[in-house]
């Protein structure tokens, strides 16, 4: 009987479909559509049983050819990046469904390819154990974004797309060098082997590689100033496609950067520097956001910000500051999707993507409106939402952030919750006021999957202190990566 918790199925499924739907496409072009969904959903499946195991106080660990690490490429799951697999594969299939009425232009069963393979490289990079397969996964990443950020192939397609491609290979470059490094240091690229030999390293040994991968990684991850990617990139693609970018491709990114230093190089020294990276993020995105008059590039500098803000959260360093962290990654991924999705459909009923232009839309599609508003809220933090009670939690822990940056921190998050609150206000007032523009009408299937993530938003804003108590929980398992380490080497299942 196969082993439903298995995370290896969990990348390979997608690729099997991934190339089933490459040697089909010729004959049955329609079905491709669905077949991203359908391996979304598969793999659904598979992380439900993951879930059972890992609710149940083990990590599951996946190998390869019957060896185990550090002779296998091991796939594993924790309570930690349990959460971010979730949320890649549910955002995934909703996400997938939406696309199916969207994605008009051709050759649209390219782009249901390559989405499937964006889906199947986030799993990948989510749950490697491998710092070698973890380039692999977002070099498979950064390509497929690349044919998806340029699928319309407009003049702002191709030029985001060439960048995108040009910044991502630069990442690529530093992230390669830096495992070559470690390699040279280690003899292994098992991310729990390399953790256990650098422990006898000294600092400076590690340095080098360290910041190699960690810039690499803060190219994909959208951190001040390696960021310019991205408010081109949002704006350019499909709908969907920025909604994944914006809720999915920068979370596992960031992911990533806490998995290096926390489990592979324990390297608290770059704690103050990445505190301070991570409030230049925040406030050069937020600042940016309001000046912006493009719906979709006003998100994307704001998921700059939030991205900004879930990592400064994060270098504080305590159990409660990393929980309040990740309770803010799975608020910014949901509300996130839930506005590029339904400023989508705003954007296909007015024909433009000019704020001025939305006028009056709330008026005519007042369905849409009031998901996208839910949404904003509680990205901004106004209660009862979600959002409101994951910033109480970052700004309780914000201040135990030693000397006079935590009460910056404090201050920055503050003020900048306020600038956010106001550029999102202005969308408001344009959307709900007068306006003797008439807009087209669209298929109303584009309304489930905004509909069901706010659902969702609203069952989890009922259950606040549920999610931060399992995000408790999951940051307490990242900081013991004794238990990581000896889980992988030990096989542990």
């Amino acid at each position: 009987m196969v082993n439903l918790a298995n995370p290896t199925l969990l990348v390979a499924l997608p690729l099997f479909f991934a190339f089933l739907s490459i040697i089909i496409a010729p004959f049955t072009k329609k079905v491709i559509k669905f077949i991203p969904l359908l391996a979304s959903l598969i793999n659904l499946v598979i992380v439900y049983f993951i879930g059972v195991e890992v609710f149940g106080g083990n990590i599951v660990i996946g190998g390869t050819a019957g060896l185990t690490a550090p002779f296998a490429i091991v796939l594993a799951v924790d309570k930690f990046n349990y959460l971010i697999l979730l949320l890649v594969n549910l955002l995934g299939a909703v996400i997938s469904f939406y696309n199916i009425f969207y994605v008009k232009e051709e050759p649209s069963d390219r782009f249901h390819i390559l989405f499937l393979l964006l889906i199947m490289s986030s799993t990948w990079i989510t749950i490697t154990g491998d710092l070698f397969n973890m380039f692999v996964a977002f070099e498979v990443l950064s390509i497929s974004s690349f044919g998806l950020v340029g699928y319309l192939r407009n003049s702002d397609a191709i030029e985001a797309g060439f960048k995108y491609v040009v910044l991502g290979m630069l990442a690529g470059s530093l992230i390669l060098l830096g495992v070559v490094l470690v390699y040279a240091q280690t003899g292994t690229l098992n991310m729990a082997h390399i953790a256990s030999k650098l422990d006898t390293l000294s600092a400076y040994s590690k340095l080098i590689p360290f910041v190699l991968i960690f810039f690499g990684l803060a190219v994909e991850g959208a951190l001040f100033p390696l960021n310019s990617w991205l408010p081109d990139a949002h704006p350019a693609a499909p709908s969907g496609v920025s909604a994944m970018l914006s809720g999915i491709i920068t979370t596992t990114a960031i992911y990533s950067i806490i998995r290096v230093i926390v489990t592979v190089f324990n390297y608290s020294a770059f704690i103050p520097y990445l505190y301070i990276i991570a409030l230049l993020t925040l406030f050069f995105g937020e600042i940016a956001a309001f000046y912006q008059k493009d719906i979709k590039r006003m998100l994307a500098y704001s998921t700059i910000g939030q991205t900004g803000l879930f990592v400064l959260a994060f270098s504080v360093g305590t159990q409660g500051a990393i929980s309040a962290s990740l309770s803010q990654i799975i608020n910014h991924s949901i509300s996130k999707a839930i506005l590029f999705l339904t400023s989508g459909i705003m954007i296909e009923s007015a024909g433009v993507r000019d704020i001025e232009d939305l006028r009056g839309f709330g008026k005519q599609h007042i369905f849409t409106s009031i998901l996208f508003v839910f949404a904003a809220l509680s990205l901004i933090g106004i209660p009862p939402f979600l959002g409101f009670f994951t910033k109480i939690a970052i700004l309780q822990n914000i201040l135990d952030f030693q000397g006079i940056l935590g009460y910056i921190g404090f201050a920055f998050i503050l003020g900048l919750a306020i600038v956010e609150g106001v550029y999102f206000y202005k969308v408001f007032a344009v959307m709900f006021s007068n306006g003797d523009k008439s807009f087209k009408n669209f298929n109303q299937w584009l309304l489930v999957a905004p509909f069901l993530l706010v659902l969702i938003l609203v069952v989890l804003s009922a259950r606040p202190m549920e999610v931060i108590n399992y995000t408790y929980s999951a940051s307490g398992q990242i900081i013991q990566r004794t238990l990581y380490i000896t889980s992988v080497l030990g096989g542990l299942k």
